[in-house]
């Protein structure tokens, strides 16, 4: 695959994983049973509203970053989407542990499908390759 065409399908697969992960978890934890959960205390639902924020403006970071300076080969930002993107990826694993009895299997199955999507869009927007 020539370099321009490698990159352009790392910076679509780079938007659409990010895309993904903000939206799914808007979709996902703005329902009765996550932050709109009436058991739940309002400091939790707080809490769950935060880490909600912070994926998305991640991801919109990642986004922007990707289409802007990463797509004129900078390498700082192809680094600072990489620890991004990768960053949030790996407290979908490490969450868990940290906290017993907050593991599921869609979380895992979430982290562990977006995680090689987003190496494999990482690998083909690499500046310079």
């Amino acid at each position: 695959m020539p370099s321009r065409d490698r990159m352009r399908a790392g910076l679509f697969l780079l938007t659409l994983v990010s895309a993904f992960a903000a939206v799914s978890g808007v979709a996902y934890d703005f329902t009765p049973t996550h932050v709109y959960n009436p058991t739940w205390p309002a400091h939790a639902q707080f809490h769950g509203y935060l880490s909600i924020a912070r994926t998305v403006l991640i991801m919109l970071v990642v986004i922007v970053l990707t289409w802007g300076p990463v797509r004129a080969g900078a390498r700082w930002a192809w680094s600072a989407s990489a620890l991004l993107l990768l960053g949030w990826l790996a407290i979908w694993f490490i969450a868990p542990l940290v906290v017993p009895g907050t593991g599921d299997a869609p979380a895992y199955v979430f982290a562990a499908v977006l995680t090689p999507l987003s190496v494999l869009a990482l690998w083909l927007a690499r500046p310079g390759a």
